[in-house]
């Protein structure tokens, strides 16, 4: 049996890296591994006496001794948790959810630029130390290669069980959305957040309601940024729709599960996704999917919802009204959804990190370095990624409604 640490700035109870960080505890436990959960801080789920989730073997950073046969660090921005391992430069496995490019919070808030900015920076001072780099998606993998990391292994977001239909999809699909109710719902799940681009939610929704007057956009998640949560909520006004969209905030798994139950069409216009777990969430509901061609998300959805290269307000409200009327094209995406959705699933994802684990099973026992079969790529750099060379305009607000 190998002690493993996995090691994380907090473990909070509805965050896509809380969640994932649970399961792999889980998963490990599960193959024999005593596991702890190392966090910087305390936060809405952890804590050191134990708690009704079960993560009892939660360590602060600060109590940390860095002994166990493997680490694993859960990286999705700057923190003293990266920075402790670099310190003590210990051997570790970083599983990278991708940090978005400070960029986008530029006009927003200036301390989470100085996070985001961090994040990036430790990718390189992490380089050097990390036996393997898994990445939750092939976008995330030149991040990491541009970093310095050579050995680099592709596994999806473990996704919370609780969110999904029993079995992982929904067994019998009635195309979406409660009859009973007297609105269309649209849906997108995700932070309140500069580069998740809700404000392009709220202008399409201003052209749909030009269409039918019978619809509702749904914002579920917590706000990244009060200043963007703000803009959000007079923007919607100015447009004439602030009736028309509930911000919701953080939900529980069930309520969540609810969203999914009532919704008409999934709709995601991010400009930076590293992954997009509601995205398999809406998939996995028999949730028919629109959503902009950028960052993970074409990797994430495949060919199982409608891809939109013009992400303009007209493009989107008109691609959204032929999902609600062509019931065939609804079918279609439905059924093509939930056989994506059974791909990325918590089974399919939690079968490709044991079979990572299995295949460098080295990497748990640390019998021997596993460099032999790793490989270099010393061409890229971090501005590579498209997402962060094509700078946001942090002067730009919100488009005008076209």
């Amino acid at each position: 049996m190998s002690r493993v640490d996995i090691v994380l700035p907090e473990l909070a109870r509805y965050d896509a890296v809380g969640v994932h960080t649970r399961t792999l505890r889980d998963l490990l436990e599960a193959q024999g591994h005593d596991v702890s959960v190392v966090v910087e801080r305390v936060g809405d789920l952890a804590s050191k006496t134990g708690d009704p989730d079960g993560v009892d073997d939660v360590l602060l950073l600060s109590e940390w001794r860095a002994d166990a046969d493997l680490t694993i660090l859960q990286h999705a921005i700057g923190s003293m948790a990266a920075e402790e391992i670099v310190r003590r430069q210990v051997e570790v496995v970083v599983n990278y959810h991708n940090v978005t490019p400070h960029e986008y919070f530029e006009f927003w808030d200036f301390e989470q630029v100085a996070g985001l900015r961090w994040g990036r920076e430790q990718l390189l001072e992490l380089a050097p130390i990390t036996r393997v780099g898994i990445a939750v998606s092939e976008f995330n993998v030149r991040d990491l290669r541009a970093a310095g990391m050579g050995c680099v292994e592709v596994a999806p977001v473990l996704v919370d069980d609780a969110v999904l239909p029993a079995g992982g999809v929904l067994a019998s699909p009635g195309g979406g959305g409660d009859g009973s109710k007297s609105k269309v719902t649209l849906l997108f799940v995700g932070r309140l957040a500069p580069n998740k681009c809700q404000q392009d939610l709220v202008s399409a929704l201003a052209v749909l309601q030009r269409w039918r007057a019978d619809v509702e956009l749904v914002l579920v998640g917590s706000s990244s940024a009060d200043v963007y949560e703000a803009a959000l909520r007079d923007f919607a006004v100015e447009l004439g729709v602030g009736d028309a969209v509930r911000f919701v905030g953080s939900v529980s798994s069930a309520e969540l599960a609810g969203w999914y139950r009532r919704a008409d069409v999934f709709v995601c216009l991010s400009e930076h996704e590293g992954f997009c777990v509601p995205l398999v969430e809406a998939m996995a509901w028999g949730v028919p999917v629109v959503a902009a061609a950028a960052a993970a998300v074409p990797e994430t959805l495949g060919a199982a919802g409608v891809l939109l290269t013009d992400k303009s307000p007209v493009v989107v409200a008109a691609a959204v009204e032929r999902v609600l009327i062509d019931a065939g094209l609804r079918d279609d995406l439905v059924r093509r959804g939930l056989a994506r959705a059974s791909e990325l699933g918590p089974r399919a994802a939690r079968e490709r990190l044991r079979e990572i684990l299995t295949r460098r099973r080295r990497l748990v026992t640390l019998m021997e370095s596993m460099t032999s079969c790793c490989f270099q790529n010393g061409e890229q750099t971090l501005t590579d990624n498209p997402a962060t060379r094509d700078r946001f305009d942090s002067k730009r607000l919100f488009p005008a409604v076209r």
